[in-house]
């Protein structure tokens, strides 16, 4: 009889250990957070194995290897919350526990009143009616991080077939933990990836990419309700300046607090954007085109206001340009192209704020047009050099000769280098441009001396800005002419004020280089710029040419012909020779002849001339130009 009743109490905790593990299954399979899926299993083991409690138990790596209760169900009374309990190897390692975490094996604890190695748990397992226990541990990849606890209110309370299935049960909520785990990190790695791929990593706003989504919803949000939609582009200046200098550290906290003025300032139906480096765009959703000019002047003053990083002081400026949908464009992209123009357009002029209109297009269309002409016509040789004679005021005879850069295109027709040039140096095409200009002055030089002709001074060669840029350009002009066989002494190098002060000390330097090598160095545009007294002083200059903004007025304003007059003796006490630009009238040369004048160019002697006109009208003839020709 006591063997039947055995194996009936055998065979019934068998089956609950089924049905435990049964419902256990069908949690695992729904699992999606790890905390919840830890309480529903000791839930099950209370409610259907009708255990007293059950817990979950995570390994600390703390000092002491203490075990955290990370959940638990069925009567605890205080009991987690007041045993201390670690997996060390000492008197409080002991426990089913512990020691299932210590060693990765299942422990029984079958008389937990009468075990001498759980004496220091007696009195608390004894008011708790503990009386034996099983730990099983839970075991993520091939590591031990803590163990399941069941506790009966009766001795002897786990054999046989009931074990097997509970560490069946322990295996099953290990893969569970694994399982909540990896899905855990992949949804986590799947949100970095999205932050990564629409939220800028520094400023934490939209990124580029996003932007493309979220202004398409805008504007077709726009259109489905008939309103308005402004986009700001703001460009932000010096940053660049602030990166080399202080490093990009300083300009990225630049940066971060422009984006954070941007969000104070734009209202709730605003979406903000890092459009890249140091441009964000603003999206506004609006009736009132006035609250975009509002928000652009906001803007503006807000990052003009000093940023402070790091006991360092720091000023920049911007500019804006808006495009309205749908008066710009009717279309994400346009609308995008063509606040990034109005800002070009704005940024050109300094800076500030400014709406597109259709006539920036046109302008852009007419540039990218000429660009794609004058890289064929730089690629094939199409430009021609014109040649203005310089003429001595007194005599009239030619004293030299500047040489004029002109195209005319086979589609485009004749283009002014007013137009063209600006282009070339935006595009990066004046060092061809101007070793092409040389190298062909050079030739028609060389072609002169062939014929035994002489303009009777040096030709004049400009050299722009981007040209200075250049690293090479001393090897570029050194090699020209030697190849050409022309003396450095035929040429003059003409540059712009302007062209001098972008950086002083190696202009300079790179002067001094020419003259060295025998060329002469004239001001262009003098008046014009900074006229420093200070860098003509150190600047080995040869020539001041006199703008002729002075000499157009000057026979009706004083103070233009005042600053003729100061010019000229300024040259005079520093032995530099003069040439008055754009002479048109007789009484223009009267009166420079009176000031002390003596070389001049402009229309009143002589237009511009190709180099066949300049050499068969004026070079072979050696005519004196005292009236126009």
């Amino acid at each position: 009889m006591q063997q039947l009743q055995d194996i009936e109490e055998e065979l019934k905790r068998t089956n609950r250990a089924l049905r435990l593990l049964s419902a256990s299954n069908q949690t695992l399979l729904r699992a999606n957070d790890e905390t919840v899926l830890l309480y529903d299993v000791c839930r099950i083991s209370t409610e259907i194995g009708g255990y007293s409690l059950s817990w979950v138990g995570y390994k600390e790596l703390d000092n002491v290897q203490s075990v955290h209760p990370a959940a638990f169900c069925g009567y605890d009374e205080g009991f987690l919350s007041a045993v201390r309990m670690s997996w060390a190897d000492n008197e409080y390692g002991f426990s089913a526990m512990s020691t299932a975490i210590r060693t990765g094996t299942t422990q029984l604890r079958l008389d937990i009143l009468n075990d001498p190695l759980l004496a220091i748990w007696h009195d608390d397992a004894r008011s708790r009616n503990y009386q034996s226990a099983i730990a099983l541990p839970l075991q993520v990849n091939g590591e031990t991080i803590g163990a399941i606890a069941i506790y009966a209110p009766e001795p002897n309370a786990f054999h046989g077939k009931e074990i097997t299935l509970l560490e069946e049960l322990a295996r099953d909520l290990s893969f569970g933990i694994e399982t909540v785990r990896l899905r855990r990190a992949h949804d986590h790695a799947n949100a970095h990836i999205h932050r990564l791929a629409f939220f800028d990593s520094l400023t934490g706003l939209p990124n580029r990419n996003n932007l493309s989504l979220l202004l398409t919803g805008a504007v077709a949000a726009a259109r489905d309700s008939s309103k308005q939609l402004a986009l700001l582009l703001l460009d932000l200046d010096y940053i660049r300046e602030i990166n080399e200098s202080y490093g990009h550290e300083a300009g990225d906290k630049i940066l971060v607090q422009v984006a954070q003025k941007l969000r104070e300032l734009s209202e709730d139906n605003c979406t903000i954007a890092r459009f890249g480096g140091d441009d964000f765009v603003i999206i506004c959703n609006q009736n009132n085109p006035s609250n975009a000019t509002s928000l652009a002047k906001h803007i503006l003053a807000a990052i003009k206001q000093p940023f402070l990083i790091e006991a360092h002081s720091f000023s920049i400026s911007g500019s804006i340009g808006i495009a309205l949908y749908p008066g710009d464009a009717d279309n994400p992209a346009d609308l995008l192209s063509r606040a990034d123009l109005a800002m070009s357009k704005v940024k050109e002029a300094g800076g500030g704020y400014r709406y597109y209109k259709s006539k920036m297009s046109h302008e852009l269309t007419r540039e990218l047009e000429i660009l794609q002409r004058l890289e064929c016509a730089v690629a094939e040789g199409n430009l021609e050099l014109f040649y203005q004679p310089k003429v001595d005021l007194h005599s009239g005879m030619i004293v030299g000769a500047e040489a004029l850069l002109r195209w005319h295109d086979s589609i485009l027709g004749a283009i002014t280098p007013t137009e063209f040039i600006p282009i070339a140096e935006g595009r990066g095409l004046m060092t061809k441009i101007g070793e092409w200009v040389l190298k062909t002055a050079c030739q028609h030089i060389t072609q002169w001396k062939k014929l035994g002709l002489s303009c009777r001074g040096r030709i004049a060669v400009n050299v722009s800005a981007r040209q200075l840029e250049d690293p090479y350009f001393l090897e570029r002009v050194a090699r020209i002419v030697e190849e050409s066989g022309v003396s450095p002494s035929n040429i003059e190098m003409e540059l712009t004020e302007s062209c001098l002060m972008a950086d002083p000390e190696r202009m300079f330097e790179l002067m001094a280089e020419l003259r060295s090598l025998g060329f002469n160095i004239a001001i262009d545009d003098f008046g014009t710029g900074y006229s420093s007294l200070v860098y003509l002083k150190r600047i080995p200059i040869d020539t001041l040419k006199i703008d002729q903004t002075f000499v157009k007025n000057m026979l009706d304003d004083p103070n233009d012909k005042a600053i003729i007059s100061t010019i000229l003796a300024i040259a005079q006490q520093m032995g530099l020779t003069t040439v008055a630009e754009g002479v048109e009238t007789e009484e223009q040369r009267q009166a420079l002849l009176q000031l002390g004048c003596r070389n001049a160019q402009g229309y009143f002697f002589c237009r511009p001339k190709s180099v066949d006109d300049f050499t068969e009208k004026l070079l072979k003839s050696s005519c004196f130009l005292t009236s126009p020709l």
